[in-house]
């Protein structure tokens, strides 16, 4: 599962009740957070969404940007034992007022997942670019090439479907004569329409009168004859459960299934 949990805006004490009632409802063995804010006492919004929903997540995370004392940055939680924990900085937008903009890894029970949150203003197709290809030229450097499942993406992209940058990162096309791919979780198995996770349903995204779209992502490497896929994607905390949106953002979520590990013989 990912979601950009939109820092502390908005009623956050009301969103985290939100933000938890559907990790109990969903119950994700991974989930992909941005924008989660540490304070310089250590509280960290991504810890204590794990504490109160009592799945057992241990959490990783890496900071990006250290504003008014407070830590900015992304966190994976996973239900199973975190072995690694890195973070790569992304180039940056050049704009004063952006975080900064980074990938967390972390390595659980053999996966490589990898959080990250694209810069984000409408016109930031450029930079983006550079992002992803940076991205990309680091997950293939420290993910492990043996593991059973290739690497994982997930997070805030800030990019439509059809940008070159989400092109790129799916195959469709290249950038500086490079080219990666990964599965689009939401394409492969979405079972169909458009899956904005920026809806102006939400009043929390409306305000900012920007265009409905698909910009948050799980994305799913590949390799030759890996039996590795996607089963099922669908958008979540697109409702109110507890009478408030969980962030200015929809989540998304992926059933990823790999092969039976064959038996001695």
């Amino acid at each position: 599962m990912t979601l950009n949990i939109w820092n502390l805006s908005g009623p956050w004490r009301q969103r985290r009740e939100e933000i938890v009632a559907w990790l109990r409802l969903v119950r994700p063995d991974v989930v992909c957070l941005q924008e989660v804010v540490e304070s310089p006492d250590g509280r960290n919004q991504a810890r204590r969404l794990a504490d109160a929903a009592g799945l057992g997540h241990e959490v990783a995370f890496g900071a990006g940007s250290v504003i008014n004392g407070q830590s900015v940055g992304n966190a994976i939680l996973s239900r199973w034992p975190i072995d690694h924990i890195g973070t790569h900085p992304l180039p940056p937008s050049g704009f004063p007022d952006d975080i900064g903009r980074i990938v967390v890894h972390a390595r659980t029970a053999g996966l490589d997942v990898f959080c990250t949150h694209l810069a984000w203003r409408l016109d930031d197709g450029a930079v983006r670019e550079l992002q992803a290809r940076d991205l990309a030229a680091w997950i293939a450097d420290v993910a492990d090439p043996a593991a059973a499942v290739p690497p994982i993406l997930a997070g805030d992209l800030n990019a439509d479907p059809d940008s070159a940058e989400v092109r790129y990162l799916t195959g469709l096309t290249s950038l500086a004569d490079e080219s990666v791919y990964f599965h689009d979780a939401w394409r492969v198995a979405g079972g169909g329409g458009a899956g904005y996770t920026w809806d102006n349903r939400n009043q929390f995204a409306a305000a900012d009168r920007e265009p409905d779209r698909r910009i948050d992502y799980i994305l799913v490497g590949w390799r030759p004859h890996c039996g590795v896929g996607v089963s099922t994607a669908r958008v979540v905390c697109d409702r109110p459960l507890t009478g408030t949106h969980a962030s200015d953002h929809f989540g998304l979520m992926a059933e990823i299934h790999a092969p039976a590990p064959k038996s001695a013989a």
